[in-house]
């Protein structure tokens, strides 16, 4: 499994919740700024876990070539896989990110597998998880989780952090 730094975690983990895949904009809550983000970003294109792709806005403008175009980086089927992120058959996780870009916005799958999927179904029992339990789950720290937690609600999962007696844990309720 490849080893990712907190900085690079995030930045995949926020591309994998984006319909068009796209790494940029960085997330606000993320710390990492100048040579530090440069460098974490050029490991993840030199990695093969995001790629180049001409950006379409400014947002998304990781840097521009000679000409002055844009260019942007998209997550690839193999960042997906660092990040435990998983899509069903219906999906293009096979593709490349010059193909999914082709495509145009790539919906999530309904419903994921991986760590992510792991995740969901600690949640699904009745008793739910503690943060704690997701996160040794997973193999991740407890910040991680909770993002993971949080990437989950965005698809639409309605995960809730619920108090029984002295024990908070996230459980997973039905739609509607």
């Amino acid at each position: 499994m490849t080893r990712l730094s907190d900085t690079q975690t995030t930045l995949l983990s926020a591309a994998a919740a984006r319909k068009n895949c796209s790494v940029m904009p960085i997330p606000e809550t993320l710390k990492a700024t100048g040579k530090v983000l440069d460098r974490a970003l050029a490991t993840l294109v030199k990695r093969g876990l995001a790629a180049e792709s001409r950006a379409r806005s400014a947002a998304a403008t990781w840097r521009r070539d000679e000409g002055g175009t844009r260019i942007g980086l998209v997550i690839t089927a193999a960042g997906l896989a660092a990040i435990g992120v998983e899509e069903d058959g219906t999906s293009s996780v096979g593709q490349t990110a010059e193909d999914k870009r082709a495509d145009g916005d790539v919906a999530p799958a309904s419903r994921p597998g991986g760590k992510l999927g792991n995740i969901l179904t600690a949640v699904e029992a009745d008793d739910g998880a503690t943060v704690g339990e997701l996160a040794e789950a997973a193999a991740w720290q407890p910040h991680t989780t909770r993002a993971a937690l949080t990437r989950l609600r965005q698809r639409g999962f309605d995960i809730r952090l619920e108090t029984v007696g002295e024990r908070k844990a996230y459980r997973l309720h039905a739609a509607g």
